[in-house]
């Protein structure tokens, strides 16, 4: 009559032990994905109540968002009324964003030198259409849309058509995935779930087997010798929807190429059993 409490206290141990192995195997294979790159990722499901982190100390830091802000500068164009939908056409201006040779050569650059609409802009992340929606909305009605989403740090200062690349805005990981969060519950305070909705739609990126991924990338030389890569989104699973965010810090920018960032994500959920 002894021996039952000692068995069960070692199936406990055991039990332990086994989850505290394969907790450890999953980190070792996500640590391998960066390829000495430093990265760090955040899921969690989209009603706050189930959280994963990789490298959390990373996921708390702030950094600039660069073109994953298309994702609320898409909302604002819209709710401000400079967009009245996402089918919605700037003119490529060839004076004020010149076409360069090297442009040709590489996508998404060689997408850009041409008119675009917001879908479009945002599946080839075209900065200077953004450029030109933050100029239309101005400084007023931008201040007061991102304290709405209260989007990272809020800081705008550095420039009105340049605050999110690498500039005055921050914002890390983790106030990615809330920020995601609202979104995909379309409660977003001052925004409408119309508007919501047609900025969900225009980040999908992929239908697989057992899962719905949308998401946007992002990238740019915030320092002299090193550049950010983000991938943030949402995923639509068999276990429900999960908001995350990833992003890497690296030498050069040819470490994010062929969708790498993206191709990064997709293996974590993989390790992890969301997909």
């Amino acid at each position: 009559m002894y021996l039952k409490p000692k068995i069960f206290h070692f199936v406990i141990i055991f039990t332990f032990l086994a989850s505290a192995i394969i907790a450890q195997q999953k980190e070792i294979e996500i640590a391998k994905l960066f390829k000495g790159s430093k990265g760090c990722f955040v899921i969690s499901k989209f009603d706050n109540s189930e959280h994963y982190y990789f490298n959390k100390e990373q996921c708390l830091q702030r950094y600039s968002p660069c073109s994953t802000f298309k994702v609320p500068n898409s909302l604002i164009a819209l709710q401000t009324g400079v967009a009245i939908d996402t089918n919605f056409v700037i003119k490529w201006d060839s004076i004020r964003n010149p076409h360069e040779a090297w442009m040709d050569k590489q996508a998404p650059f060689k997408f850009w030198c041409q008119d675009q609409t917001m879908q479009s802009a945002l599946k080839y992340s075209v900065v200077w259409y953004y450029q030109e929606i933050a100029r239309r909305v101005g400084e007023s009605q931008m201040q007061s849309a991102i304290n709405d989403l209260n989007y990272g740090n809020k800081d705008i200062s550095s420039a009105l058509d340049r605050f999110w690349l690498c500039g005055s805005m921050r914002i890390s990981a983790v106030e990615q995935t809330q920020f995601l969060r609202k979104l995909y519950n379309e409660k977003l305070t001052g925004f409408s779930k119309e508007n919501i909705k047609k900025v969900k739609a225009i980040m999908l990126y992929e239908k697989g087997e057992n899962y719905t991924l949308y998401g946007k990338t992002g990238g740019g030389k915030c320092w002299p010798d090193q550049v950010i890569g983000w991938y943030v989104g949402f995923v639509e699973t068999p276990r429900g929807p999960y908001v995350f965010a990833m992003n890497m810090l690296a030498d050069e920018f040819k470490e994010f190429n062929n969708n790498r960032r993206i191709e990064v994500v997709k293996q974590i959920l993989k390790i992890l059993g969301y997909i």
